[in-house]
Order: structure tokens, then sequence, then C-alpha cells
């Protein structure tokens, strides 16, 4: 009898997501899945070359080929307000920015492409953008800008490493009125033709603790959960800025998202959205 391996689900190490890992784990079967852990640019790339099955990933990366994938339904890692660990970090005010290079996270796809959009439609710049392997303190010593994502972002916040903080997330509402979606959990099409049950399951489980974790941040009557190192009250903060969801908010600012990077030759057209049809 021929025994399926497990599925090869990514796993961001970012606060972000923390709640959704941790309800997970808690209910996940011993053995259903192996999590591989990198940061999002690093799991697109896995994604796209076929060595994950499921992931959080950018959501430029489905735009970028979405005849490759499919997409979980009613959830994703939005900010319908602040985001609070997209940010810009500068020494002088966005509208008082210098010339010259404004560096940015290699880690991610989507934010850089937003931060592109922001400066040339928006804030009217023509800044380069370079990525850097530097932290948002060695950048702004080179740099009259960076842009810093995930826990390296909330790091130099709390730290106050920048006289100015422009969070990208305000910035896109502000701008735009919408939310904004930096990741969507997405299937590999290969995946879903070799392991479909499994995958239906395992997105069971997901939009399950997706739930779960909604209620753990809302309740008070539960232990705060971690990670420690950031304060409680930021912790809280910080969760209840964000959505899970992908609920018609959600995708009316991702549709804007791709109709502006189509515009800007990110991507070639923004895409259809299609989805993992989860059989009973």
């Amino acid at each position: 009898m021929k025994i399926e391996s497990p599925l090869r689900v990514g796993k961001i190490p970012y606060a972000n997501v923390y709640p959704i890992y941790r309800s997970l784990e808690q209910i996940l079967p011993p053995g259903s899945v192996t999590f591989v852990e990198g940061h999002p640019r690093e799991l697109n790339r896995m994604l796209r070359e076929g060595t994950l099955d499921i992931s959080p990933s950018s959501s430029i990366e489905y735009a970028l080929h979405p005849e490759r994938y499919l997409l979980v339904p009613d959830i994703s890692i939005a900010a319908r307000e602040r985001v609070m660990s997209v940010l810009l970090l500068s020494n002088r005010p966005l509208d008082a920015l210098p010339e010259g290079p404004i560096a940015m996270t290699e880690a991610s796809d989507s934010s850089v492409v937003l931060l592109e959009i922001m400066v040339r439609q928006f804030l009217h710049r023509d800044n380069p953008l370079v990525r850097s392997p530097l932290s948002p303190e060695e950048a702004l010593l080179r740099y009259p800008a960076c842009l810093a994502i995930g826990d390296a972002a909330i790091r130099a916040s709390l730290g106050k490493v920048a006289p100015f903080v422009t969070d990208m997330g305000s910035w896109w509402r502000r701008e735009t009125g919408k939310p904004f979606v930096f990741a969507l959990w997405i299937v590999s099409r290969a995946a879903a033709e070799t392991k479909g049950p499994a995958l239906g399951n395992f997105v069971r489980m997901l939009l399950s603790a997706k739930t779960l974790a909604r209620e753990s941040i809302s309740d008070e009557s539960e232990s705060p959960i971690g990670p420690n190192w950031i304060p409680l009250g930021y912790r809280m903060d910080y969760w209840n800025n964000l959505s899970y969801d992908l609920n018609a908010t959600e995708r009316d600012g991702l549709a804007l998202f791709y109709a502006l990077a189509a515009k800007a030759g990110k991507i070639p057209a923004a895409p259809e959205l299609r989805f993992l049809n989860l059989i009973p």
C-alpha cells in the first residue's frame, strides 16, 4: 500500500501569523504535515519550484504566476488600517526625502511592489529602490529611508531606530480607502491534482485555526500568547489591527493593488482569483 508523504506547508517565522500556527499545531494530527520555515520571498520561491504544496505567500506571487496556483478561500494576511510590521523608516518626513536610493528588505515581494506604487504614483518621486541585506539601523546610515517587514520592522519600531516611521498599511489606506492584502494562502496546482484530499483536510483545519486564533486574541480570560519579546499591549494592538479574512473588502483592496501593479509593469495583468475547490 502506498503511503502518502506529509503535506509540505510553508511557515513564516513572523509574529503576524503566530496565532494561526499556534492554533494549527493544536489541532493538526501528528505527522500530517511538514512545516518548512522561511521568510516570504523564500517561500514564494519554494512554492514556485514545487518544493512546497501550500504556503502563506506574497500576494504578488499569485499575480505573477496565476496559472500555477490556486488560493485558499476566506483567509489572508491583510491590514484594514495599520499593519505595524511593514514600515518605511526614514531620516526625514516623506515629503522631504532627498534624492537617492531607498533601501528595501530582501525578505518580501508584495511590500516592495507596494512601496514602488506608493513612491511613484502617490508621492510622485523617482528615487531608485534597491534591495539591501542591511539591518534597518545599518541601512539608515547609508540611505535616506528603508523598508522593513515582519519582526525586523517591529523591533525597529520598538527600538525607535528612525525619527520618522510610515506604516505602509496606513499610507495605502489613506490614499485608496481600501485594506491591503500582503499575503494569501497559495496552493500549488500540481499538489491540488496529486494531494487533493489531504489538501482539503488541511485547509479545513486551517480555516478552523483562523477562527481559534481570532478567539484566542480576543479572549481576555486566556493567558496572553507570545512572542514575549513584544510588549503585551503592542502585541494585542498589532494582532487586532490585522485581518486574517479574505472577504469582499479585502478582495477590493487586492483588486486595486493588482490593477496598480499591472499599470506599473510589475505583473502582466490583474489575474482572476481562482480558489481551491473544497469538496465535502
